[in-house]
């Protein structure tokens, strides 16, 4: 995944509550969302949830065992 827009915050850290995830920015900004917006983080576990790594400088998340990636420019900007 390359990043177009390398001035964009990027992913330091993620939290959840029951329904949402949210992102902590190097900005110092929040992000968050419904995890109905994402299938898999919804139907996943806490110990699933919680075993995310960043990829690309903080640019994406992973998290292997459910197979699942988001773009943190992609949220920001509707595009990567």
């Amino acid at each position: 995944m390359k990043t177009k827009n390398t001035n964009l915050p990027k992913a330091k850290d993620i939290q959840f509550t029951d329904n949402e995830i949210i992102f902590l920015l190097s900005n110092k900004g929040k992000l968050s969302f419904s995890l109905n917006e994402f299938p898999r983080l919804k139907q996943a576990n806490k110990e699933q949830l919680a075993k995310w790594h960043l990829r690309n400088n903080g640019y994406g998340v992973r998290w292997e065992e459910i197979d699942e990636d988001i773009s943190i420019p992609l949220l920001l900007t509707g595009e990567c």
